[in-house]
């Protein structure tokens, strides 16, 4: 065998090597994915955590409160709502940018950015809200029941919807993280921040109030808790059967690093001991349940979001 000769079998030896290898690598991939093992190539972001988690949070707690208390012609739960946004989500995300002076920057691009939209939102709410609530504490600036009065009204209240499920099209915007990119999500916020507002309405209303109007809020707070049920099932079960960057980050929330913290805090505190405490209310009116129900709900209120933005994965590059 002449010395090209033996160079060339080397070769082909080397190639088939190279080319089983590919194939059991492949097959190997493709196993740890079925078994629910983290692949490599499956990114995790990491700008978004606990600052942006606590500026979602606050955003819908206090858009939320200040709807149900607009419903409810509660002045104190709408004045709190309105602060809540005013100073706790735009503390959050001062603080996430770092950089004060510009955050203006960031309510520039109305026209594509659901971040300038929901900013705009902000501030609009939150100046249509103190008008609205101003002649319930001393600053007659429209009359009650006028024109003007009414204006403000659906102003302030269109605006507070804006800033209730606009971290929803934040996120559902983010086609390179197919956790998040469905339309579910602005659904559940919206949702969330109804329940939150109950809660916190409960919380601030119910223990004070009448019996019956407690009761008629935990009515209220469990459809929304049964409804947040359904819509949590709903999503976790359609993105465990979408693309394989989402079905991984189901994995991470349901069997993964994540799952204690997830079934544990926002399934079971936040939505199960929420209902039974809840029900548990309507047959005993004992008012203490009231502030229990909204320590549990805020606690898988927060918990949920912070996991779904902990959980987020890039989807690899193929």
């Amino acid at each position: 065998m002449t010395a090209e000769s033996a160079s060339l079998q080397a070769e082909r030896a080397q190639r088939t090597t190279v080319h089983v290898g590919e194939a059991w690598a492949e097959k190997g991939r493709a196993q740890a994915l079925a078994r629910g093992a983290f692949v490599v190539g499956y990114n995790a972001q990491t700008e978004w955590a606990w600052l942006i988690a606590t500026a979602f949070f606050l955003g819908k707690i206090g858009g939320g409160l200040f709807t149900i208390s607009l419903f409810l012609d509660y002045n104190v739960g709408m004045l709190i709502g309105i602060l809540i946004v005013a100073i706790g989500k735009s503390a959050a995300h001062l603080l996430y940018l770092g950089r004060w002076e510009r955050f203006w920057r960031a309510a520039l691009k109305p026209g594509s950015s659901w971040i300038s939209r929901g900013l705009i939102a902000m501030g609009i709410f939150t100046v249509f809200g103190f008008l609205y609530v101003a002649p319930a504490f001393g600053l007659p600036l429209f009359a009650k029941g006028s024109a003007a009065w009414e204006a403000v009204r659906a102003i302030a209240l269109a605006s507070a919807f804006v800033v209730m499920i606009y971290d929803g099209f934040v996120m559902s915007a983010s086609p390179s993280i197919p956790l998040w990119n469905t339309s579910v999500l602005p659904v559940l916020c919206l949702s969330y921040s109804l329940l939150g507002g109950t809660s916190l309405s409960l919380a601030l209303l119910g223990l004070s109030g009448p019996a019956l109007t407690a009761s008629a809020l935990e009515t209220m707070e469990i459809g929304l808790i049964v409804a947040n049920i359904v819509i949590v099932g709903s999503y976790v079960s359609t993105m465990y059967t979408s693309t394989s960057a989402a079905r991984q980050a189901v994995l991470m929330l349901v069997t993964g690093k994540y799952a204690a913290h997830f079934l544990g805090g926002a399934i079971f505190v936040g939505l199960i001991v929420s209902l039974l405490l809840a029900l548990f209310f309507l047959s005993t009116h004992v008012v203490l349940i009231l502030l229990l129900v909204a320590i549990a709900d805020l606690i898988g209120h927060f918990s949920i979001f912070f996991l779904l933005l902990r959980a987020g994965l890039f989807a690899p590059v193929v």
